[in-house]
């Protein structure tokens, strides 16, 4: 690929995710152009990419009826990134299509299957390669095969199966994300993260050309797959997964909510639970969350993999402490997950900062927490707050860190900090918002004395992400990124650089 060639490429998908994160950041490009247009080819180009698609294709321009629902990805922050088309694709050949298209006409591209990317990287104002379609799951004996679009809900709706593998909570969040940086759920303390059970992934690569990745075949990209990001590598366009039959599986799940002074006990004695819980029965989501109107709750959400009379013993202590709600009912397995399901909500605006601790949260860290979260500020639009934990260990930390590209094994929790915003907030307040997720986020790197960050919540303003994502493992990701997209046709401002040695 000639060098001037490689430069659009790279300036276009940069200046796209660069650009989609005003209002509110504090990058210098989001305040000089905070609405960025589409970088169009013109109409021969177009011309000719839709004759190079299959019949069920879709290419979705502006002013076409459905471009707006298609163009916009989850997170309301980055709305105004608009691509220059989107390409629903049927079929393996026009993804593959789409990449070389976008290479013999030097348009930027963005993979997208979910659309939940934290920091907006699967927009662009290029095209958008949608895999939404392809979103089939079969079963095959003890494996689940998946289009690379399908999301949790499609997993969940092939149950007649009676396989399962470790996913996350929100309906509409691809799979493909999901796997590729990790995947965090609620079974992952027992069968291990999303990752940990793929088997087999195809993708298209920079140069058009379709290859499976296994431990039998490109080991390395394979290797990479799991735990070095989507939209590094090349499209995944399918996803063979080790399942677990969970037909006569019974789960047991909780929901109880405290006011924000009995933190320091119940999440203490949660700790000493999780510690004990070798098997991994236990999973759990601690949230502490300003509703921004006023309100604050201390929140566990989780399920234990055996009967009610067990969890209710384990529990006890937690229980005593007289939560406002408390809900606790064993269920079957798949009933127990449509209860943990996140319900759907309104369009929002968000934005997220974490770290992955290799130790458990002492007193003066839960009262840090606290008092953010009782003191969060709202400002007019009543943004909200939060900072949730989501336990790890158990079957999650028995790889090694670099026997998969996801490198924290050793960890605790995965804390998410966030805040959301209604769309239309002015940017100053956006500012204020960001400011106090800043403020904890540094409280709590300097208490847990670790910048770790889990790659699947991305952060625009992070520093050193190369280490704080991958660890060690980044040096041999930039190799398999040279041996598979050496000129960085797949590329966004956080995105694995391709290194020669």
């Amino acid at each position: 690929m000639p060098i001037d060639r490689r430069s659009v490429l790279r300036t276009g998908a940069v200046a796209a995710a660069g650009l989609a994160l005003a209002p509110g950041s504090p990058t210098p490009s989001a305040a000089a152009a905070p609405h960025p247009r589409p970088l169009d080819p013109g109409p021969a180009a177009w011309r000719d990419l839709r004759r190079r698609l299959s019949p069920a294709a879709r290419l979705y321009r502006p002013g076409d009826p459905d471009y707006p629902l298609q163009a916009v990805a989850d997170n309301q922050r980055y709305a105004a990134v608009r691509p220059a088309g989107v390409l629903a694709c049927a079929t393996e050949d026009d993804v593959s299509a789409a990449v070389r298209w976008c290479t013999r006409h030097d348009v930027p591209l963005a993979p997208r299957s979910g659309g939940h990317n934290y920091a907006g990287y699967s927009t662009t104002t290029g095209l958008v390669v949608s895999l939404r379609a392809m979103n089939r799951v079969t079963p095959a004996g003890r494996r689940l095969h998946l289009g690379g679009g399908a999301t949790n809900s499609d997993v969940y709706a092939a149950r007649a199966a009676g396989l399962y593998f470790p996913g996350g909570r929100c309906p509409g969040v691809g799979v493909a994300g999901l796997t590729l940086g990790g995947g965090l759920g609620f079974n992952d303390r027992k069968w291990g993260l999303t990752c940990d059970r793929l088997v087999e992934t195809r993708l298209v690569l920079a140069d058009g050309t379709l290859v499976r990745a296994a431990a039998d075949e490109n080991p390395d990209l394979f290797w990479a797959c799991r735990g070095g990001a989507g939209g590094n590598f090349g499209i995944n366009t399918a996803f063979v997964f080790d399942a677990v039959p969970v037909d006569r599986q019974r789960a047991t799940v909780f929901d109880l909510t405290f006011p924000l002074t009995a933190a320091q006990p119940a999440v203490g004695e949660l700790q000493h639970l999780l510690d004990a819980d070798r098997a991994g029965n236990l999973d759990i989501r601690v949230g502490f969350k300003n509703t921004g109107d006023g309100h604050t709750v201390l929140w566990f959400l989780g399920q234990y993999l055996g009967p009610e009379g067990i969890l209710r013993r384990l529990l006890a202590p937690i229980l005593e402490l007289h939560p406002d709600k408390a809900f606790i009912e064993e269920r079957d397995f798949w009933t127990a997950q449509d209860y943990l399901m996140e319900p759907p909500g309104a369009e929002d605006c968000y934005a997220s900062k974490s770290l992955v601790p290799d130790r458990w949260l002492s007193p003066a860290t839960v009262a840090d927490i606290v008092e953010w979260t009782r003191t969060w500020q709202p400002g007019p639009s009543g943004a909200t707050g939060y900072v949730t934990l989501f336990a790890m260990g158990g079957a999650s930390d028995r790889p090694r860190p670099d026997e998969t590209a996801y490198p924290h094994r050793t960890a605790t929790y995965v804390i998410d900090i966030g805040t959301h915003w209604k769309p239309g907030t002015p940017s100053d307040q956006v500012d204020r918002l960001l400011a106090q997720t800043r403020a904890v986020h540094h409280t709590l790197r300097r208490r847990l004395n670790t910048h770790s960050a889990y790659v699947n919540f991305p952060d625009p303003d992070l520093t050193d992400w190369q280490h704080a994502y991958y660890g060690d493992n980044y040096t041999r990701l930039t190799l398999v990124k040279h041996r598979y997209d050496p000129a960085g046709l797949f590329h966004y401002a956080q995105g694995i650089t391709p290194q020669n040695v």
